[in-house]
């Protein structure tokens, strides 16, 4: 009993951590960010601490999540964990002082820095908030430069104001690796004041299996968001010209409606050879890459890449770019990073896979599984996060 009040006291005299994010559990359709930021909440020893402070709807829905309550806190359980958090579902106009304690100290962490409502106004308001605010922000891969190609000049528009507002002059950063840590030096300068702490995923499946590979076959799988960033368009151009043993599925929620009505042009071109299955409830996700061979996503930058990983997890090698931290994947055998700028490379490569038997292809599915279990199990994940946010306390 004297030990659950020492708890106790202990969790009340640390602050609150608020978490402002577009879209959170149970909404699903935004990927890695939502199951990066459950991830983080798992591996926190104290999670009643924990505020998130998110939208109503799932990403590019207008019907509210089911069975939350909006305008108020939830107490909700993560899947996976069974830890519980409280999550503020927003709906309609709102101003950030109604679910925030106006008083006492606290932690501000935002997941991802391109939103209006769950970045920038939360920002500008937390003045006269009250208290004293800890800035934490997580760039989440939006400040590599590939991404930064995308709608290039509104996001530079968008950091330009950042700095010569001078709205992040006193905020600390994380990163998820080293190259995020790059990333945000470069754009905020070198005595910006960052901490690394790695994206958490999930457990590699215990009991995996090889694939079942023909020779001139190979049943690709693309599993992510279906956005410019993620390149979707590329590989069903590099589809139209590779040869008819090559198949492609296509998962992932539309995020982008322009970009998907490109992409849908492109697959009546080649419905003999790539098929769109629409989304995945994450738990999902893992079965889903063991059906197939191996996975693609020519993409234009990741600071982690949940799809990634989870392909390795499930002992699937992966097809992808070099603007990734999942690189040197031929060297050991657990994919094949590309040139995303070269098609004619990738066709090439796309048709020399294919030409493999099952005993050729079998490196590759224990080097997918040995990638992802070497990551997971040199994570020290709860340590890293505890000294995160320590950061403001």
């Amino acid at each position: 009993m004297e030990e659950n009040n020492a708890k106790k006291r202990l969790c009340e005299m640390k602050p609150t951590i608020y978490i402002f994010v577009d879209w959170f559990w149970p909404a699903y359709k935004a990927g890695g960010p939502v199951q990066s930021l459950i991830n983080l909440c798992a591996v926190l020893e104290n999670t009643e601490r924990i505020h998130i402070i998110t939208s109503a709807y799932d990403l590019n829905e207008k019907v509210v999540l089911k069975g939350v309550k909006v305008n108020q806190w939830n107490v909700v359980k993560l899947p996976g964990s069974g830890k519980r958090v409280n999550v503020w579902y927003n709906k309609g106009a709102w101003k950030h002082s109604s679910c925030i304690a106006v008083n006492g100290p606290g932690i501000f962490y935002f997941n991802g820095i391109f939103s209006f409502n769950f970045f920038l106004k939360p920002l500008i308001r937390k003045s006269w908030l009250g208290g004293k605010r800890q800035i934490l922000i997580c760039p989440r891969g939006m400040l590599q430069t590939g991404a930064l190609s995308v709608k290039p000049l509104k996001k530079r528009i968008f950091l330009n104001v950042l700095k010569i507002s001078r709205l992040v002059k006193n905020v600390h950063w994380h990163a998820t690796n080293e190259e995020e840590e790059k990333d945000i030096k470069r754009e905020f300068g070198n005595n910006a004041r960052t901490i690394i702490a790695p994206n958490i995923p999930k457990t590699p499946v215990l009991q995996w299996s090889y694939t079942k590979k023909e020779i001139n076959k190979l049943r690709l799988v693309y599993i992510s968001l279906i956005t410019e960033k993620k390149g979707l368009l590329e590989v069903l151009d590099v589809m139209t010209r590779t040869n008819y043993g090559i198949s492609l599925d296509i998962y992932g929620p539309v995020k982008d409606r322009h970009y998907w009505e490109k992409c849908r042009k492109k697959l009546n071109q080649i419905r003999e050879k790539a098929t769109y299955k629409g989304d995945l409830n994450p738990a999902q996700v893992q079965n889903t890459f063991e059906k197939y061979d191996a996975s693609i996503l020519l993409t234009k930058g990741e600071n982690f890449g949940h799809a990634l990983y989870e392909s390795f997890s499930a002992a699937r090698p992966v097809m992808t770019s070099f603007f990734t931290p999942w690189t040197e994947l031929d060297q050991n055998k657990a994919g094949w990073n590309v040139d995303i700028s070269s098609p004619g490379q990738i066709i090439f490569k796309l048709n020399e896979i294919s030409k493999m038997n099952g005993e050729e292809f079998a490196p590759y599915c224990e080097g997918a599984i040995r990638r992802a279990s070497d990551y997971y199990n040199n994570l020290e994940a709860p340590k890293k996060y505890r000294n995160l946010f320590s950061m403001g306390e």
